[in-house]
């Protein structure tokens, strides 16, 4: 392999393309999120299904994940390359029978990027795009309506062990999630997903895809490092250079402080919530627990800051169903339930960290959250449920 850097059209996910199609989709989708959940029109499925089984396909990988086999059949060098580094890709391909097959192609001419997911075919196209992030989050998503019904917990979360504990992140972008969870005094074992089973933690992916935006080595020591192994190996894929949102893949093993292995964790010990407030009405640190733990998941709440979207001036509040709403095709309700379920089996620790303003407007230092968190394993704090609760209530009513 060699390292790749592309630039893709678009330069991000297109949700408001992504349908989905069978039985299985009028019976378990969300409907009431309509702008990552609708349902499409059959026939459309299957007239692009044959259309793309006519084209020619350089790539037939397969990998297992999550206990479901995948195969990825892509005309495009550099997304197989992408999903090497995402996943731990078998040998012999032909020798496995997959549960999901994703079709992708970049040289399709349709007006505009096409996501669709037949639920019953266990079949996901995608065309139109050259966006890396659209197979990766294809992925997840798939394993996000698959494993509820098997009471295992699907998180759009990092995951690292640190102190003989075991602990999970949640944050939407900016909140500081892969920042913070690749501190080097941890050992990490996800930057963005995992799952909860029945025996604790278990990885998704195999691989990183960092954000290359402000990186530093002196602000991210263990992604910096990692990107020039990944670099030196020639595994190093690079998206979009120039962009506020470009990204670095690499696999898991370029991590030096990381688990390379895919492998059963303890339960977690503690749980962080990431927000970004920009209006300093939430402490850096707080201990929650109750209802506070679920209305904060069912929400995802951080700040949007000017300028994010064309036409937006000013600070508004974020709101994203459990910290992933574009890749939690259930109700949210599943989701919650079996995360309050866990938690209560396992007696975990939830915290707030606001990564965001303190009341004077000036952001929290870095090393100053980083310190909070790491206190937060150590010591035992009070529990702030109640005030947490009703400042979050009151960003809600606006």
């Amino acid at each position: 392999m060699s390292n790749i850097e592309i630039s893709t059209n678009p330069s991000g996910r297109s949700p408001e393309n992504k349908y989905f199609f069978g039985s299985k989709a009028h019976e378990a989708l969300d409907l009431s999120r309509p702008k990552y959940n609708k349902i499409g029109n059959e026939m459309d499925y299957q007239v692009m299904h044959m259309r793309m089984d006519l084209m020619d396909y350089n790539h037939n990988l397969v990998f297992y994940t999550s206990g479901m086999c995948f195969r990825v059949k892509t005309n495009d060098d550099r997304h197989a390359q992408f999903v090497r580094n995402m996943f731990t890709v078998v040998d012999d391909p032909l020798n496995h029978t997959a549960d999901w097959t994703i079709i992708h192609n970049t040289e399709m001419k349709v007006d505009e990027p096409y996501i669709y997911v037949h639920l019953d075919e266990q079949v996901m196209l995608i065309g139109g795009t050259t966006f890396l992030g659209e197979i990766k989050k294809g992925v997840f998503g798939i394993i996000s309506f698959e494993t509820p019904p098997k009471n295992i917990l699907p998180m759009h979360c990092s995951a690292f062990t640190f102190d003989n504990t075991t602990n999970l992140m949640f944050g939407l972008s900016g909140t500081g999630k892969t920042t913070l969870s690749s501190d080097p005094d941890y050992q990490l074992i996800s930057d963005d997903e995992v799952l909860w089973n029945h025996n604790g933690i278990q990885m998704v992916e195999t691989g990183c895809y960092a954000k290359s935006e402000g990186l530093t080595p002196e602000t991210h020591k263990t992604i910096f490092d990692a990107v020039e192994l990944a670099r030196s190996r020639e595994t190093l894929v690079i998206e979009n250079p120039g962009l506020s949102n470009a990204r670095l893949s690499y696999p898991i093993n370029c991590v030096e402080n990381a688990y390379h292995e895919p492998q059963q964790f303890n339960h977690p010990d503690n749980i962080f919530f990431l927000t970004m407030d920009a209006k300093g009405v939430f402490p850096p640190s707080s201990k929650i627990s109750g209802e506070t733990i679920r209305r904060f998941f069912e929400t995802g709440y951080t700040s949007q800051m000017p300028g994010t979207e064309a036409g937006s001036e000013e600070i508004k509040p974020l709101f994203s169903p459990c910290y992933g709403s574009p890749f939690m095709p259930r109700k949210i309700s599943e989701y919650s339930d079996l995360l309050m379920q866990k938690i209560k089996e396992n007696n975990c620790n939830v915290y707030l960290i606001n990564t965001g303003m303190d009341m004077s407007g000036q952001r929290f230092d870095l090393d100053f959250t980083r310190k909070c968190i790491k206190s937060a394993i150590e010591l035992d704090v009070a529990d702030d449920s109640e005030n947490v609760l009703k400042t979050l209530e009151d960003l809600i009513k606006g």
